[in-house]
């Protein structure tokens, strides 16, 4: 992976198209778990509600111990992957400093919270659900914003 020991990914011709290959799977990625997360747990606040807690009026078990850890141990490890990846690719983009550290600062601060508020929910109070969508989307579209921006510079410049 030289890409990540190079500061310069615009002088050769193939890293711009293997990093502008990359950003272009992990885009589809972030797309795809962002699906993934809207049918394991619902498109709204009171289907995620009724997937963790359940909900007896209309027969549905909550969500065993057992598939929430699942859940969490297996979604961290590829968020983690996908998004310390990616945000490698965003600091060799020629963007200012500021606009980098915004960037990477918001992404693992949401992706924390996402997975924090997740367990809140299930373990203490409902009210955490709105911090678990809320902060799952904003990861999500800091890595899609990020991933677009490496787009544009590395394929058309």
């Amino acid at each position: 992976m030289k890409f990540l020991v190079s500061k310069d990914l615009h002088s050769n011709p193939n890293f711009r198209l293997l990093i502008g290959f990359y950003a272009l799977m992990m885009l589809f990625y972030f797309i795809g778990d962002l699906f993934y997360i809207f049918n394991f747990f619902g498109s709204n606040i009171n289907e995620v509600l009724s997937t963790l807690k359940g909900n007896p009026d209309e027969f549905i078990e909550p969500l065993s111990l057992l598939v929430l850890l699942e859940y969490f141990h297996i979604g961290l490890f590829l968020a983690i992957l996908a998004l310390f990846t990616s945000m490698a690719i965003v600091l060799r983009l020629k963007l200012n400093f500021l606009h980098q550290k915004l960037i990477i600062v918001f992404s693992m601060i949401s992706l924390l919270f996402s997975f924090i508020s997740l367990l809140g929910t299930y373990f203490f109070m409902d009210i955490f659900v709105y911090t678990f969508v809320g902060f799952s989307l904003l990861w999500h579209l800091c890595g899609i914003y990020a991933l677009v921006i490496a787009l544009k510079q590395v394929l058309f410049k």
